[in-house]
């Protein structure tokens, strides 16, 4: 022990220097307050004092995130489907008491104002999410009609544009009520006869052109001169395939030997547009949402770009 106002050494019961002669001075400890308003350890058993207990807003929109922060590891079962909308109301009942119990605290006065804050954030996040709901809800009735009206939009100006004959070129329709019955080709004289029994043949100088199943509904429609002097004939071919497909379509390539088919080629429609330029003849036929366009040029069929072959399923004279 030493003097507080020499520094001569002391015995532990002096009770005055002997150096100086100044007499010790006895210092009262300020008394340790054991009823602490906070529990000294996470987890203890300590009584919840007043202020505590009580509902919070912040561990009921929060819930597993407030769990987290307040260390109630508990609560992350509200993030388990079917049981945690349990776990949510239980958290809202006794999350400040599970809060004051396994955290520490300055004072009640540092944890209330903690929780404040919590319950502040979990009310603003939900009046925010509650917002954008009610604006959700009347906007996507609005986008959606929107989005109706652009998509009639699309397709009526789509229509149109499957209608609209090709430039410098016409209007085709194998419906038409003024189609030829005959054309006098340089193969000869191509027409369409109908015979006692009543049914139709496509004849080339008097001579059936094809016998099979769908002879009996091919008609000229229209004759295109070549630069050779051959021609291109566009056949049409309706009624035997039932309602699922009206028309298909295919070129009679005739030069003075005779004629060559091309394949069936179409997209079942009746309608559409057709020009020539040169040797190359176009036609344009509506399509589901699009207009399907097909050449033929050097006697092949090419449509939408690709070569269309000969097969079993668009032989003319099957």
């Amino acid at each position: 022990m030493f003097c507080s106002h020499c520094g001569a050494p002391m015995a532990p019961d002096a009770a005055a220097c002997t150096v100086c002669g100044k007499a010790v001075a006895i210092v009262a400890l300020p008394a340790v307050n054991l009823d602490k308003p906070f529990s000294p350890t996470p987890g203890a058993s300590a009584d919840i004092p007043d202020g505590v207990k009580g509902w919070s807003w912040g561990a009921f929109f929060l819930n597993w995130i407030w769990a987290i922060g307040n260390r109630s590891w508990i609560g992350l079962i509200a993030l388990v489907p079917y049981v945690g909308w349990i776990m949510v109301f239980w958290l809202g009942f006794k999350g400040r008491e599970m809060a004051w119990k396994n955290k520490q605290w300055d004072s009640l006065e540092h944890f209330n104002r903690v929780q404040r804050k919590w319950s502040q954030w979990g009310v603003g996040i939900m009046a925010v999410a509650l917002i954008i709901g009610i604006l959700g809800a009347i906007a996507a009735p609005a986008y959606q009609d929107y989005t109706t009206r652009e998509r009639a939009v699309q397709r009526a100006a789509d229509q149109a544009a499957t209608t609209a004959p090709l430039a410098g070129g016409s209007i085709l329709d194998s419906n038409a009520d003024n189609l030829p019955t005959s054309l006098r080709t340089v193969a000869g004289l191509l027409e369409r006869r109908t015979g006692a029994d009543g049914t139709g043949a496509l004849l080339l100088d008097g001579q059936a052109l094809f016998t099979g199943e769908d002879a009996g509904w091919q008609f000229p429609l229209r004759s295109f001169t070549l630069a050779s002097g051959n021609e291109a004939i566009l056949i049409a071919s309706s009624g035997g395939r039932g309602n699922s497909c009206e028309t298909l379509f295919y070129f009679l390539l005739a030069d003075a030997a005779g004629v060559t088919p091309t394949p069936l080629f179409g997209t079942c429609a009746a309608q559409g547009s057709i020009a020539q330029r040169g040797d190359t003849i176009t036609i344009k036929l509506p399509d589901v949402n699009r207009a399907s366009t097909i050449v033929l040029q050097n006697g092949v069929v090419r449509a939408d770009g690709q070569v269309v072959s000969l097969t079993g399923l668009n032989d003319p004279s099957r």
